[in-house]
């Protein structure tokens, strides 16, 4: 039994992964020397869309990017390219993330400049804990339709928890443009 459980621990280890950000790192911001900006725009805007990212239109700026919030790949959903790595499968998986891409390109010497960030929450919604015995009863009563039971528990205020900046996706996007443009 005992040889099971090791084999079943290292397997689990094996599953997880590593956390880091992939060998082929791109500097962020990204410099193209002979790429006018207008088409590393274009491609950026290409590469988002590919990811199911949705731009925000009008845009702000010639030259932003802004995309609406998505919601992150679960480890079922593997066509989806949002979500990158175990690590991040696993807590798209457990949780509600969503992730909001912005790209700025700008015109730089001969060439352009690209900024990419991408900005990952987390949803919270605290428990509708009840305040007696009586009222958890109550919250589950037989003569209660279900309509009524989830217009009880719908006042649960819910927010989204920044969990910072998502260098990975970052890391696959940059990638994606500069495999495009070169």
């Amino acid at each position: 039994m005992r040889p099971i459980a090791i084999a079943l621990a290292l397997l689990a280890a094996l599953a997880a992964g590593c956390h880091t950000a992939p060998s082929d790192r791109f500097e962020n911001p990204s410099t193209f020397a002979t790429i006018e900006a207008a088409s590393v725009e274009t491609v950026a805007r290409d590469v988002l869309m590919e990811l199911r990212f949705e731009p925000i239109v009008p845009e702000k700026s010639k030259g932003f990017i802004e995309t609406y919030p998505l919601t992150g790949a679960s480890w079922f959903e593997f066509w989806r390219k949002d979500t990158r790595g175990a690590y991040q499968s696993a807590e798209a998986s457990l949780h509600t993330v969503r992730r909001r891409a912005t790209v700025a390109v700008s015109p730089k010497d001969a060439g352009s400049q690209v900024v990419v960030r991408v900005v990952k929450e987390r949803l919270s919604a605290p428990g509708t804990s009840p305040e007696s015995i009586g009222q958890s009863l109550n919250l589950y009563d037989v003569e209660d339709t279900d309509l009524v039971r989830r217009d009880a528990l719908a006042e649960t205020e819910t927010e989204w928890i920044s969990l910072g900046r998502d260098h990975l996706l970052e890391q696959y996007i940059l990638e994606q443009i500069h495999a495009r443009l070169h």
